[in-house]
């Protein structure tokens, strides 16, 4: 423990190891010349203190949903009556209504018309799409709703997207042609599957043969720029310079390049199924019947897992069952699924575990359909857990990197394509991220039989079925070095004033954002202005501390969108151009000057392209006062010069909920300790 006073103020400077036994003690060796994944176990006994595992989703206890779907019927089921009918009260019947959107407006609905009663089942025509039944006892109460959304073949859609599944065959002769359905679960990295959902990913790789990439890291701090470069293989920096998108607008202005863009100029259906339209990065606006079901107070009036009786997240899956049964048999009929579900995980990445049954469930019956003859699965995670115990631990700064990704071929596919597959399992092994799968998944819409060129180092991009190169960096594969998991860390040893300065930078980094300059008392190599070499340096994955909701990235904008910013520097953490700009002087009066109280954590990353820049670099945490705020980030240290800068995203990962509500911008409300609460 180390004694410093910073601007007349004692703080404590702290070497921090929860599970010291993770860590190198010793030098630091020369890196491996492949990316090297450092080797965590998920059941590690260290971390029995910090990860839990829960009991399934329980809705029994709710209103329950007395009817159901069966095919293109509604029924009542006479079993679950007495659930919902108060003492003396008798059913009386069921009606549905269907939900419609408002004209002229993409978040209001409204009930078109309503059925005629039933009290055993209706047939519903072929055009309703997006209903719900309500069912009433005897003294015209509401007794329980349920809600629907169903697959219907569209004549004019359908013959629109035969012409074009026709003229996709003529010019440009796929070899197959495959459909695609891509399950996504927010924040869940490869080792909390492995602990959290067993039986799915058990049944994932033992019963469906699921093909999963061992070295596959995050691109992002948070959801949004790793599905975006899944589904469209661009960054955000990108469309913001290149399209000039603003985040804050609607993703219309750049849909042509998603995936399902694509899909569907080639004859492909599109569907897109979310669970919480605000935490999903994007989402679809025209959802009446997610606003509708929302808002009822009979049937969300418990577990918020819960949709009525059954768990909500098997909404979605009975959505892609029908989509399965409608157009997996037929290669004439391709389709290409998307979904991303939050809710389960968002807040807290073990509560996956009350999902591993609903599922498995749903693995189980997507498998019993018998229509997945012609569909490739891919099931991902975006990033690893960003706050929560875990993450206080080495092995959450190793996870939060480490999304995990399993490809699930129709069975005939390795048979017919084994020169695909085998250089597929060659690069299992290899470093990867979401752009290499979005280039995986375009090579299959318009698959060829034939050998592929291998990829080269050149190529941030890199088909599976083209042999990823062993030697790869993340600067190579577009991962910015403080995401990247590569190379080794140690615990560093250093100078008590080289600690010093290097939380210093980081501190004065955070503060820059929310106005303030350098202190005039920092010690005057802090560099809080200096620029970043053109390819970040590579390494780092360390941070910690927990944290509930709120948390938020310091993302990287486009070169020069912000550049005069005043409250901004060219090195980590640029604000997005989306934000709202505010004067220096404006932010100091309702922000205050952090100060630092502890450094948590110190790590020396290594690997070649830090070697050959002759630069130190160091995976920093540091608690602040006012607020206990945590922040993380990545410092370099140039051996030869002595300047320190932070380089690539600063985040803050640990509650700031109710402490930066003066300021609107949620870009730097992560950075800002009001004033006045």
């Amino acid at each position: 423990m180390y004694l410093f006073f910073y601007n007349g103020e004692p703080i404590t400077i702290l070497k921090k190891e929860p599970f010291p036994m993770q860590v190198d003690r010793g030098s630091p060796k020369p890196p491996p010349k492949e990316c090297t994944f450092p080797n965590t176990n998920p059941f590690d006994p260290a971390l029995d203190a910090v990860v839990r595992i829960f009991p399934p989703i329980d809705c029994s206890n709710q209103t329950a949903n007395i009817v159901y779907l069966d095919n293109f019927a509604l029924a009542v089921n006479q079993s679950k009556l007495h659930l919902v009918l108060a003492p003396g009260q008798n059913f009386s019947h069921c009606w549905y209504k269907e939900i419609v959107r408002q004209q002229g407006s993409d978040t209001r609905f409204n009930f078109s018309w309503t059925s005629e009663n039933f009290t055993q089942s209706v047939s519903l025509p072929l055009w309703n799409e997006n209903i719900v039944t309500e069912c009433f006892d005897t003294n015209y109460t509401v007794i329980s709703r349920s809600y629907f959304s169903l697959i219907r073949k569209k004549p004019k859609v359908e013959k629109y997207l035969n012409q074009k599944y026709w003229e996709h065959k003529r010019k440009n002769n796929p070899s197959d042609t495959l459909s695609f359905l891509l399950i996504g679960i927010d924040g869940m990295s490869k080792q909390n599957f492995e602990r959290a959902m067993p039986k799915t990913r058990n049944f994932l790789i033992e019963k469906m043969g699921g093909i999963e990439l061992y070295k596959y890291n995050k691109l992002a701090f948070e959801t949004f720029p790793n599905v975006l470069a899944l589904l469209t293989g661009h960054t955000p920096e990108e469309f913001y310079r290149d399209w000039k998108y603003n985040r804050t607008g609607y993703v219309d202005q750049i849909n042509e390049h998603f995936l399902w863009s694509k899909a569907r100029g080639l004859g492909y259906r599109t569907a897109m199924m979310l669970d919480a339209q605000s935490l999903t990065a994007f989402h679809y606006q025209k959802r009446p019947t997610i606003l509708a079901s929302t808002r009822d107070k009979l049937m969300r009036s418990g577990d918020k897992h819960c949709y009525g009786d059954i768990p909500e997240v098997t909404v979605i899956h009975d959505y892609w069952l029908q989509l399965v049964r409608a157009f997996g048999k037929y290669r004439t009929t391709p389709f290409f699924g998307y979904s991303f579900s939050v809710r389960i995980t968002h807040d807290e990445s073990d509560l996956a575990s009350k999902g591993d049954e609903a599922y498995h469930k749903f693995l189980t019956d997507l498998v019993a359909t018998d229509a997945l003859e012609n569909t490739v699965i891919v099931w991902f995670s975006d990033h690893g857990p960003r706050f929560g115990p875990i993450r206080e631990t080495y092995h959450g700064r190793i996870e939060t990197s480490t999304p995990y990704l399993f490809f699930v071929f129709p069975p005939w596919f390795r048979g017919k394509y084994p020169e695909l597959m085998r250089t597929l399992e060659i690069n299992r092994n290899r470093l990867s991220s979401h752009f290499d799968v979005h280039e995986t998944l375009k090579d299959l819409m318009f698959l060829k039989i034939g050998p592929r060129k291998p990829g080269t180092l050149k190529e941030r991009a890199i088909s599976l079925f083209r042999e990823i190169p062993k030697e790869r960096t993340c600067a190579q594969a577009g991962i910015p070095g403080e995401f990247c998991v590569c190379g080794r860390f140690y615990e560093a040893k250093l100078p008590q004033t080289t600690y010093y300065l290097i939380a210093l930078t980081l501190l004065e980094k955070v503060n820059s954002f929310v106005g303030y300059s350098p202190s005039a008392t920092a010690v005057s190599s802090l560099g809080s202005a200096t620029s970043l070499p053109s390819k970040p340096p590579l390494g780092a994955q360390e941070g910690s501390k927990n944290s509930d909701s709120g948390v938020a990235s310091a993302t990287k904008p486009a070169n020069g969108a912000t550049e005069n910013n005043q409250n901004s520097t060219k090195s980590g953490g640029i604000p997005p151009p989306t934000m709202t700009v505010l004067p220096p002087g404006k932010l100091r009066e309702l922000c205050a000057h952090l100060s630092l109280e502890k450094v948590e954590s110190v790590y020396q990353i290594t690997n070649d392209q830090l070697q050959s820049l002759k630069v130190n670099s160091y995976r920093v945490t540091i608690r602040t006062v006012p607020g206990e705020g945590l922040f993380e980030g990545l410092v370099n240290h140039d051996q030869q010069s002595g300047e320190t800068q932070v380089v690539g995203d600063v985040v803050r990962i640990n509650l700031y909920r109710g402490q930066a509500d003066c300021v609107v911008d949620p870009w730097l409300r992560q950075f800002c300790f009001c004033r006045v609460a």
